[in-house]
């Protein structure tokens, strides 16, 4: 596998040469600093893009076209990256080697097409498309409360700052989906086009020089570079106490959600370190949460951890009864100051190790999250896949113990399901 970066006038080009695949994948990301009032806007303009194009403005249009390309895959959306909003314009093809000559070019200008020609006439959006992105969207954010397990762990980080991007609701908010017209739309898509940081990912069995000159021809965003924000979000304030917060629904099972504020990380830390220990604790198979809370005391449904580097953020979700909540509480508890006082075993960190390189290595069987592991290199700065293999091998369980000090439960949120009670 072989990597390269290309500096364009208006931004980056990212060529992954690889044979192991049978397809050529393209990824166009947007990148901007995130703001909420904007989000709603963003989610249904990236939807709008790809339900029709001018040229083809009818889904039976570009579905016939699509066809043609040996049906190509087309898909937007967007995520947020601590401080960023990111969206993603994905194109898949097969590799022209298995179809015919000219494909790599005819399936760039329909990416083309997407991004400079969409459905807009006279400065507004078509009506009838218009209408089906917003019902689509109405029934997203309908959804919201539908996922136990997704709604609490939202209630949980806002009840932490609802001011912080990690507490935004990236579905979007009815309010803004109102404010949302075919004109303002078509304004907001000029923006979009003008301001964002552009970055374009190919890889497949390609050949630098051909695919630098279709992206030139076929991509040519007037966008100037710009600054790039920071996009670590930090903590104003850490305290030593979490607070509690109890809410209750109509749902079958309580739903446990921690927020952990982490601080000040060295770059080992925030690379490494903080992987295993997350591992060990509760998003490994043999983690301390699995083996103590929900196997030996059987005091969990299930129970995991997982970490946001972007949000300096550790969190917690569990699904339990509520006549458990004081008892898994003191079980985690107990368990992260039971690795700050260096109760980590050596079989432990082993095993998370292997387990942090199997991971790795599984990211390499799958063209898709090749890509993601290259966006996330770029946007966190991480380090390249064999220098990850060798560096992980060097972290120590004093790091494990010192990096457990660092972690700061803030919100400790629990959904409380009333029909199971009452049942």
């Amino acid at each position: 596998m072989k990597y390269k970066c290309i500096d364009l006038k208006y931004g980056k080009l990212h060529l992954i040469k690889t044979k192991k695949f049978r397809t050529i994948e393209v990824k166009v990301l947007f990148k901007d600093e995130i703001k909420k009032n904007e989000i709603t806007k963003r989610n249904f303009l990236i939807d709008y893009l790809i339900l029709t194009t001018k040229k083809y403005n009818t889904r039976k249009k570009l579905a016939i076209k699509i066809g043609e390309l040996y049906s190509l895959f087309l898909s937007g959306y967007n995520t947020r990256i601590g401080n960023y909003y990111v969206t993603r314009l994905n194109m898949s093809l097969l590799d022209p080697k298995y179809t015919e000559s000219g494909m790599l070019e005819e399936s760039f200008d329909l990416l083309h097409e997407v991004i400079f020609n969409p459905n807009f006439l006279n400065n507004k959006a078509n009506s009838n498309y218009f209408n089906i992105v917003k019902n689509n969207l109405k029934s997203d954010l309908d959804t919201i409360t539908e996922n136990p397990r997704a709604y609490a762990n939202l209630r949980m980080l806002e009840s932490i700052n609802i001011n912080k991007p990690y507490a935004y609701n990236t579905l979007g908010y009815f309010e803004d989906l109102e404010n949302i017209t075919e004109e303002n739309l078509y304004e907001y898509y000029q923006e979009f086009l003008n301001k964002s940081l552009i970055d374009i990912y190919v890889i497949g069995d390609i050949k630098e020089d051909e695919i630098k000159n279709i992206v030139q021809e076929k991509l040519n965003f007037k966008t100037l570079k710009k600054e790039r924000c920071n996009i670590y979000i930090t903590h104003d304030k850490i305290t030593s106490r979490a607070r509690k917060v109890i809410e209750a629904k109509d749902y079958n099972q309580s739903k446990l959600s921690i927020g952990c504020k982490i601080s000040n990380l060295t770059d080992f830390e925030r690379k490494y370190v903080i992987n295993l220990y997350n591992i060990i604790l509760g998003g490994g198979f043999n983690s301390k949460f699995m083996k103590i809370l929900r196997e030996k005391k059987s005091l969990a449904y299930y129970i995991n951890s997982s970490v946001n580097k972007a949000d300096n953020m550790l969190i917690i979700q569990s699904g339990i009864s509520y006549e458990n909540f004081d008892k898994v509480i003191r079980g985690i508890k107990k368990i992260m100051k039971s690795i700050n006082e260096g109760h980590v075993s050596d079989i432990e960190l082993e095993r998370s190790k292997i387990e942090y390189l199997s991971i790795l290595e599984e990211t390499y069987d799958n063209i898709d999250s090749i890509v993601e592991n290259y966006i996330a290199k770029d946007l966190l700065n991480l380090d390249d896949y064999e220098t990850r293999k060798e560096q992980i091998e060097n972290v120590t369980k004093e790091d494990i113990i010192n990096i457990s000090k660092k972690i700061f439960p803030s919100v400790i949120y629990l959904l409380k399901g009333e029909i199971h009670e009452k049942n």
